[in-house]
């Protein structure tokens, strides 16, 4: 197999994001996916509930992005403290190093995927991703 340029952008993502795992931990990355899972349901029902109270789109939006805000650190502080209990430090380095660096590799994957559909120049000939679409899809 013979890599092409977008596979080297899949490789330094998966780096990138293998890298960030070793010193975020899973304890870490656990934290900053449920956070972000948690901020994106807050906005999405907090609009809908800010609307019968603000009227202006300026004023829902910033009280939306406050209580997303708020959600995002209430569950990350709770997700961060109970992993990082359950599992001692050389543990949670080692599996943070390999969820990153896998999640690092699915957003490469992604990111090469939309540069082709986009009809990006210099986004063909990708081997790693039509490897992966080959068992996916």
């Amino acid at each position: 197999m013979t890599l092409a340029p977008p596979d080297y952008v899949v490789l330094a993502l998966a780096a990138g994001g293998a890298i960030t795992g070793i010193f975020i931990g899973l304890s870490g990355a656990l934290a900053f996916f449920s956070g972000c899972l948690a901020a994106s349901f807050a906005a999405t029902f907090g609009w809908r509930f800010f609307a019968s109270f603000i009227s202006s789109g300026l004023a829902r939006g910033l009280a939306v992005a406050l209580v997303a805000l708020v959600a995002f650190w209430i569950v990350r502080a709770i997700v961060r403290k109970t992993v990082k209990v359950a599992l001692a430090q050389p543990g949670d380095s080692i599996l943070g190093l390999l969820a990153a660096g896998i999640s690092g590799f699915a957003v490469g994957i992604g990111v090469v995927w939309l540069a082709q559909f986009l009809g990006f120049p210099g986004a063909e000939g990708s081997s790693l991703l039509n490897e992966v679409l080959g068992h996916v899809g």
